[in-house]
């Protein structure tokens, strides 16, 4: 016995069938408040692997519409993500590729915040490599967290570690932080606007850009997004420009004087024992080379959902748009 050859839907069914998809569309990236040409992409970390959660970076690309990922490298100076070595090196041929630090400032007197920051600063870039070549974003600091640090502190604070990370890299690092913590434990630094910002504000139509910043060039606009070949719900972010743009953004044209071309790492150590808790975990995860970018400008194909808890669907004006206001939580 054969299997049931099914009868061929009628053309009134296939174009109800078309209208339906349509409407499903347009109600999703209503939902996002972005159109269907958005460069977006996700962020991850090693909680995305959460009891083997699926983490497709092919289907994220090629189904999802993902240009760009962010992978979390470094938290502090005793936490390496183990799965950032193999998540950065999946990604290299199909997207952008960019990673961050999660910061735990510390210290009590300047001379002791600036030790703080210098090591974290250098755990990173031991995790990292210079992260140099085309398809690589700059390094980004994710900025959340004070500590019991007072806004002057850390804001010395985060200009060492950005100041070090680019000494060791040759690139100008970004900033991730979300509106009302640069507001309370900022008190609205301007002083950073010199760096990018990727800026996190959920639920919102255009977020309000902190500290004097002229624009964000990431925002981060929900912590509960999906995308096809993602198990989990995830952090989606969009680009404030075209591919194009984000493309240009990731190539550097100098190697700093304190590293080697040929393996992208510096020339001399960057810790020492006193500036690093953990040795141990300091051992580099990936090799930064320059990686092979296979990317169209075809327009991006937006296929995922986001569902935001208590988000009003509201259509976004997207000349100008980049940012962060929500706290979120860590996922190691």
């Amino acid at each position: 016995m054969g299997a049931r050859v099914p009868s061929r839907p009628s053309r009134l069914a296939l174009l109800r069938a078309g209208a339906a998809s349509a409407l499903v569309a347009a109600v999703t990236l209503s939902s996002a408040g972005l159109s269907a040409a958005s460069t977006v992409g996700p962020d991850i970390s090693s909680h995305n692997h959460d009891n083997r959660a699926r983490v497709n970076f092919s289907v994220m690309h090629r189904v999802g519409g993902a240009a760009f990922i962010f992978v979390k490298a470094t938290e502090g100076t005793d936490y390496a993500n183990p799965r950032f070595s193999s998540d950065f090196r999946r990604a290299r041929r199909l997207m952008v590729r960019g990673a961050y630090h999660y910061a735990r400032p510390g210290g009590v007197t300047f001379p002791q915040i600036a030790a703080d920051a210098t090591a974290e600063a250098d755990f990173f870039i031991q995790a990292t490599g210079t992260m140099e070549g085309m398809g690589i974003l700059p390094p980004v600091l994710d900025l959340e967290d004070a500590g019991a640090l007072n806004p002057t502190q850390l804001s010395r604070w985060a200009h060492t570690w950005l100041r070090r990370v680019k000494e060791l890299t040759g690139r100008n690092p970004m900033v991730y932080t979300n509106g009302n913590f640069w507001r309370l434990r900022l008190r609205n630094s301007k002083g950073f606007r010199s760096y990018p910002l990727w800026l996190a504000s959920y639920g919102v139509a255009k977020p309000s850009v902190p500290g004097r910043w002229k624009r964000y060039t990431f925002w981060q606009y929900t912590d509960r997004g999906s995308l096809a070949g993602a198990g989990l719900r995830l952090d989606l972010s969009v680009f404030n420009g075209s591919l194009a743009q984000l493309q240009s953004l990731t190539l550097r044209t100098s190697v700093s004087p304190g590293t080697s071309r040929a393996s992208g790492r510096p020339r001399t150590p960057v810790r020492s024992r006193k500036s690093v808790r953990s040795v141990s975990s300091s051992r580099a995860l990936v090799s930064s080379e320059a990686a092979a970018l296979s990317m169209t400008s075809a327009t991006l194909r937006y296929l995922h959902r986001v569902r935001d808890a208590g988000s009003e669907s509201r259509p976004l004006m997207w000349p100008n748009v980049f940012g962060r206001g929500g706290i979120r939580e860590i996922g190691r």
